[in-house]
Formats: C-alpha cells, structure tokens, sequence
C-alpha cells in the first residue's frame, strides 16, 4: 500500500523545489504529479485562476516556487519579464509545438519528462533559473524570462 496523496497544503509547506502549474496547463497535472511525491500545485488550487500575471509572479516570489506556464503573452510583455527579474521569480516555459497544438496526454508527457531534472537544477540554484521544454530535447537554459533559445 503506497502513502496517502499529498494536499496543496504539504506541497507548498516542504522545503525542497516547489512548483506552481499557470491557468494554461490543466489543473489535475498538478494532483498527479503530487501522487509520486512532486511539490505541485495548480494556479485554480490557490485560488489565482483569472488573476493577472503580475499576483500570480508575485505569489510565486513569495511562496519561493517556481512558475510553470505556456503563457507566451506572459515572456513577451517586458513589465512581467521585468517582474520576473525584480522578484526573483524562476520560471519554466512550456513551448507549445510547432506544427500542432498539443493534446493534453502530450502537455502532461513533456511536464513529466523533464520534471526530475528540473528539480535537480532547481534544487542546487543560487538565484533564479529559466528554463524552455520543448517535448524533445533537454530543457534549454536562457538568461532571461524572456530570452527565446538558440536553437
């Protein structure tokens, strides 16, 4: 028999990586990745669903969590960039794929696929790290919110 799924509650109260899931990535992500021991919540689970951006990186500097989102609006406004820097806010983008939009099973896939190494590297930063997930490839490092990849 396997432990009892962790609340929202637990998952913003531990002291490892945490992790909050924007308005644009379907909220039971949130619940199922809690099921193996992930420290996530949904914007909809503390209550932000419909906020703008700049309560929802303000939650996230305070809660010291790290912003997960597919929000493109959100890294092209410079004040949220600009937000996003003045708070200290780490943030992981979610590029949406190119040829298609992605199905949910393919939305939850890539959040999976890179999860562990994003805690990883969370786990051991200094200051705030920003990331893009792409469903191939490794998470891209970029200096800015903002920043787009190389490649």
């Amino acid at each position: 028999m396997g432990t009892a799924p962790r609340s929202v509650e637990d998952a913003l109260a531990d002291a490892g990586v945490r992790f909050l899931l924007d308005e644009n990535i379907p909220t039971a992500f949130a619940a199922a990745l809690r099921l193996v021991e992930y420290n996530v919540v949904s914007n909809r689970e503390v209550n932000l669903v419909g906020k703008p951006d700049p309560e929802v990186i303000t939650f996230c500097a305070d809660k010291r969590v790290v912003w997960i989102t597919r929000d493109q609006d959100a890294r092209k406004k410079v004040a949220y960039a600009g937000l996003v820097r003045d708070k200290a806010v780490s943030a992981v983008f979610l590029a949406h794929a190119r040829a298609k939009h992605s199905t949910m099973k393919e939305q939850f896939e890539v959040i999976v696929k890179h999860m562990r190494g994003l805690e990883d590297r969370y786990d051991r930063a200094k200051g705030p790290r920003y990331f893009v997930c792409r469903a191939r490839g490794l998470p891209i490092e970029v200096k800015h919110f903002a920043d787009r990849p190389d490649h």
